[in-house]
């Protein structure tokens, strides 16, 4: 299989040493990798965080950048996927509010049947999520008012006729999972990409790794492992130990940033057909819209035409009164979903995670799956597994702030 294209190394050295040795090796600085990387500092366990890139650097800085319960679970019917989803919300609101702000989406709705049907499911989404720490109180749920939903140039010449609005928290997806990875004490290896393991009766028991900005090479000795490599778990498993079982379907979603378009003040949650979602979101001084489905290959893939195109298409049939096509699109950006391998199309794949101990190797544990916004939950479950204790911290100590280093490893 060959290998996949990622970005090239910046300038830099590394001051670790050549050989480390600790309690737990994470491969992946992805949200899950990160997240774990803090579970085990607060259990007072020493683990290192190893990424071919930059800590969030892949999939984790390309989601939607939103920490929800999932409305589209509404109605999948998915509920308790959905209040799991509205519990960590809350808590991401509390250990990271630098991180996260509250917003009021619009749900717009095409007639009148379907605003009681949004009215109803919204009201229990946001009652199942009542807690919202810091929530402002100046942000207004429940029914639009008509002459307010007409001021904004999204309902002007379209399909809809009001909208209902729901809360939910928006955040900055690379900034939350770099600041996790600050609030750890693991040996950071940034810009390090295996080579080759060594295999013991019991399992994985080190693993070689050059760091791509200098060539160095460095060994890494470990008790337990966990391979935290999102969309990448499937080919690495492969190259790595000729694993080949498919254990991951890839769900890609674009975004699209323009200027930001007057009037358009609050962000929109549009549904769409086979459970998908249009968000048109302002935010940073621009407009966010996205997202399409589309199953990949590979973590790294470009955006094809057809896909930008059956965006813009779907803008244009819902939002007509915005001249889309004559905006210009200040940047771009395609995502990739890691969803557990099942039958059907991936828009009704669950998003759920999970903790796979490899049948070779016993000290090795697979994440497979996830989102952003359960991603602590899953690992505080991890992190409990792997040690036996539990951390009530875990949902209470606040993170702190990155400053692009870490604190070396006790």
């Amino acid at each position: 299989m060959p290998e996949p294209a990622w970005p090239a190394a910046p300038d830099g050295l590394c001051a670790l040493p050549a050989t480390l040795e600790v309690e737990v090796a994470i491969l992946g600085a992805g949200i899950h990798g990160a997240a774990l990387a803090r579970e085990l500092t607060l259990r007072g366990i020493s683990c290192a965080l190893v990424d071919k890139g930059e800590v969030g650097g892949g999939t984790s800085q390309w989601s939607s950048q939103l920490l929800h319960g999932g409305i589209r679970y509404m109605l999948t019917g998915d509920i308790r996927q959905m209040r799991e989803g509205l519990v960590e919300r809350a808590t991401w609101a509390r250990l990271a509010p630098h991180r996260c702000r509250w917003e009021a989406f619009w749900m717009p709705h095409r007639y009148w049947a379907e605003g009681l049907a949004h009215r109803v499911g919204i009201g229990l989404y946001d009652h199942w999520g009542a807690e919202r720490p810091g929530w402002p109180e100046a942000l207004k749920r429940g029914h639009v008012l008509d002459q307010v939903f007409a001021a904004d140039p999204r309902s002007t010449g379209g399909p809809f006729r009001g909208a209902t609005a729901y809360a939910d928290l928006m955040t900055w997806d690379r900034g939350l999972t770099k600041d996790l990875a600050a609030s750890s004490e693991a040996a950071l290896l940034e810009f390090h990409s295996p080579e080759s393991f060594e295999i013991a009766e019991e399992g994985l028991r080190s693993a070689r790794l050059r760091d791509r900005r200098d060539g160095t090479l460095r060994q890494l000795r470990a008790r337990r492992w966990v391979f935290a490599l999102g969309p990448w778990t499937d080919g690495a498993l492969a190259r790595w130990f000729g694993d080949t079982r498919k254990r991951l379907r890839l769900s890609s979603g674009i975004h699209l940033w323009f200027d930001p378009v007057p009037g358009c003040e609050r962000p929109w949650a549009i549904r769409r057909p086979k459970g998908r979602i249009l968000f048109v979101i302002p935010r940073d001084g621009m407009l966010q819209v996205g997202t399409t489905e589309r199953e990949v290959a590979d973590g790294w893939v470009p955006i094809v035409p057809a896909e930008r195109e059956e965006l813009f298409e779907a803008l244009v049939s819902n939002l007509p009164a915005i001249p889309w096509r004559r905006l210009p699109v200040r940047a771009e950006e395609l995502g990739v979903r890691p969803l557990v391998a099942a039958d059907g199309a991936t828009s009704h794949l669950s998003r759920e995670a999970i903790l796979e101990k490899h049948a070779r190797f016993g000290n090795l544990t697979l994440v497979l799956g996830g989102k952003l916004t359960t991603a602590r939950a899953l690992m505080d479950q991890l992190a409990t597994d792997l040690t036996g204790f539990r951390c009530q911290a875990s949902r209470t100590e606040p993170l702190r702030l990155w400053d692009g280093h870490l604190p070396q490893i006790r």
